[in-house]
């Protein structure tokens, strides 16, 4: 599996920096939004806040840089099998490339499930904490 060569060899290189998916999916995530407003989204803090713009859905710093990590353990996780999805994906020959594919596409599916089984353990263990 490789990419093709670019057509330009001696064009300036394309810096393509996509947005993100909140500015993506703005509209999805109005009519289904995946947090609760005015509610911090990491799942350990849940702290009510009052938001200073509209798109904020952590209630501080800390919480933000926390989510950014969190983020980021993740991502990493799932970036080489997404990508070997994604460049297999119309693969009709190769039953390697194919075989492979596979493979990335159940791993993403492994991950994001324990992902989201993580988010929501540590959900519950807020919940079960008892009040200070």
């Amino acid at each position: 599996m490789t990419l093709p060569a670019s057509p330009c060899a001696n064009a300036v290189a394309r810096h393509f920096e996509p947005e993100k998916f909140q500015v993506y999916a703005q509209s999805e995530l109005l009519a289904a939004p995946l947090w609760t407003q005015g509610i911090c989204f990491l799942p350990e803090c849940g702290q009510h806040f009052v938001p200073r713009r509209p798109w904020q859905i952590y209630c501080s710093t800390a919480c933000e840089r926390a989510g950014t990590a969190e983020l980021r353990k993740w991502g990493h996780r799932l970036a080489l099998s997404a990508l070997i999805w994604r460049m297999g994906k119309y693969e009709q020959d190769d039953d390697a490339v194919r075989d492979l594919t596979r493979a990335a596409r159940r791993h993403v599916t492994h991950v994001q499930s324990a992902w989201l089984a993580d988010r929501q353990a540590r959900a519950a263990a807020l919940q079960r904490a008892p009040a200070p």
